[in-house]
């Protein structure tokens, strides 16, 4: 296997990020376990992405208690320093059976948006997503 890019080295640091902190582990900590995998990039950007993960962690689920023909309030948010191609993204998790006999499966859909959306909103475009860009046809919306 050959040398990982920046980006791919960033997406690893962000994906163990999460577990190191559901696991209570401190930012130097997590850091220094991470330069010793050799998976590290600038210590700013390290630490930045270290609390967009800390705020994404925090006000995870926070839209299940928002009505769904409200708009969430902004503090309920996470703002992350990374680029996105649209302003918002709403992470949502599907349950879904590909026959009324088949068992559930479990995946989450990404939801890009320029402006925000209520609950009723994201669930619309989760629906409008999974038929048309995922072409999930033979799965039904649990």
């Amino acid at each position: 296997m050959g040398k990982r890019t920046a980006g791919e080295v960033r997406a690893e640091v962000i994906a163990r990020g999460r577990k190191a902190f559901r696991a209570g582990v401190s930012a130097s900590r997590f850091i220094t376990e991470m330069r010793g995998l050799g998976l590290s990039y600038r210590r700013t950007e390290m630490l930045a992405d270290w609390r967009s993960i800390n705020e994404i962690e925090k006000k995870a689920g926070a839209m299940r208690f928002v009505r769904k023909d409200y708009f969430p309030a902004v503090k309920s948010m996470a703002q992350v320093e990374w680029a996105l191609s649209q302003e918002y993204m709403y992470k949502v998790k599907v349950t879904s059976r590909v026959s009324p006999g088949e068992p559930l499966t479990e995946r989450f859909v990404n939801i890009m948006s320029d402006k925000p959306m209520t609950p009723a909103m994201v669930s619309e475009m989760t629906v409008e997503k999974w038929r048309d860009y995922e072409k999930y046809m033979a799965e039904l919306i649990e």
